[in-house]
């Protein structure tokens, strides 16, 4: 085994424990939380099969927990349809503190940074979050062992993209800043080294 082959396996993190992120918010404000939205019931759909999944296929199948990224009202209605389909009350989690997906990735990284042996952790959102997904990936869990499941949206494009606009996140000041330094940077490279 050469020097690059025990860096590469030093960098990898081993997975302990599966944690499933059902994005169950209601960005758009035109249904009360007495029924639940059949988008939101596709994703619940969506999370039964990827914890039925884990059940069946994974050694660390008992280690498997849910977090329900919802309103108090919508994640109670969604906590009761896992509860019937009978996934045990402790398994699951409702956290309301997420507002977007990017927190939610927040929230992710904050459960899972302090652990020696990260969850595997999936992300049941709608398919049409696949692109925001993949960047917040690449910039926030890089290393990390995850997988999105993206489940069926099936209102008007008109809701969706208006809901996708919602979610798009938007850059901090931190991000200008440091693509100003770098375009500087860019530019006195530029001027010391010109050619003529």
């Amino acid at each position: 085994m050469d020097l690059i082959s025990l860096v590469d396996m030093s960098e990898e993190k081993f997975t302990q424990g599966n944690l499933i992120m059902l994005y169950a918010n209601q960005r758009t404000k035109n249904l009360e939380a007495r029924d639940l939205p059949m988008h939101i019931h596709e994703r619940v759909k969506t999370c039964l099969n990827t914890f039925n999944l884990i059940k069946t296929s994974k050694p660390d199948k008992s280690e498997t927990s849910i977090v329900i990224i919802s309103t108090l009202d919508l994640g109670k209605l969604v906590r009761d349809i896992l509860i019937q389909e009978g996934i045990g009350e402790y398994t699951i989690r409702i956290d309301s503190s997420p507002k977007n997906i990017s927190e939610m990735f927040d929230l992710a990284i904050r459960t899972i940074k302090p652990m020696v042996n990260p969850p595997h952790i999936y992300f049941i959102c709608p398919f049409w979050l696949r692109d925001i997904y993949d960047s917040m990936v690449e910039a926030k869990l890089k290393g990390y062992r995850v997988q999105f499941d993206g489940a069926p949206d099936r209102r008007s494009i008109q809701v969706v993209e208006q809901e996708k606009m919602l979610e798009t996140p938007r850059k901090n000041p931190k991000q200008y800043k440091d693509r100003a330094k770098s375009k500087a940077v860019d530019m006195l490279l530029n001027y010391m080294f010109h050619e003529k």
